[in-house]
């Protein structure tokens, strides 16, 4: 599916080492520069800003490759670019594996389902982090969510907005929306189609 025009969809591309399968944190953003190129460089830069969501890594985990897919007026497909990189996660300890992920709720000022989005990011919780049901302390909810606001607003600073980007529904797919806050999940989540077979 096309992306809406003017607005990126970027995925970060996150290797375990000595693990065969990459893990994509995917989002949406409003740049201001339509190189997708340009882009990339500034969505990575938010990634590895202070205090942003690359603290939280696993220090066995490499960012890999950022890819920027840019929806165009013209109608003849994104503009789509791949920036290699090599950055490695800023925290120690081992995670917990691929398919259990912290969850990250986001909120926008349209009411609703379509106003709520979600991400997940794997490979930045460990065991000695979470409790035997599965929550996580309030301590470490708390950091997680100062990350996701710090990478929110590093995007920002560098004039790509976070947005939810929205999939065809029941009803007319409206135009994105800005993210106006995240916040991290008490809960881990799984996902088990991130397990290798």
């Amino acid at each position: 599916m096309p992306t809406a025009a003017g607005y990126a969809d970027c995925s970060y591309q996150l290797t375990l080492s000595g693990f065969t399968r990459p893990a994509y944190v995917t989002f949406g953003v409003n740049p201001s520069e339509t190189d997708p190129a340009m882009v990339a460089s500034q969505v990575l830069g938010a990634w590895s800003a202070a205090g942003s969501l690359n603290t939280l890594m696993d220090s066995n985990v490499t960012m890999t490759g950022v890819r920027v897919s840019i929806g165009t007026d013209a109608g003849g497909g994104d503009l789509v670019y791949v920036l290699p990189t090599s950055i490695v996660g800023g925290a120690g300890g081992s995670a917990l594996p691929p398919n259990c992920a912290l969850l990250f709720h986001k909120t926008t000022a349209r009411g609703g389902r379509r106003g709520r989005g979600r991400m997940y990011l794997p490979w930045a919780v460990s065991e000695t982090s979470t409790n035997e049901d599965g929550s996580l302390p309030p301590a470490s909810v708390t950091a997680a969510t100062a990350a996701a606001t710090a990478w929110r607003l590093a995007l920002s600073t560098a004039s790509c907005p976070l947005v939810l980007l929205h999939g065809p529904g029941k009803t007319q797919a409206p135009a994105p929306d800005v993210v106006t806050s995240m916040s991290c999940d008490r809960n881990i989540a799984t996902q088990r189609r991130r397990m290798g077979r």
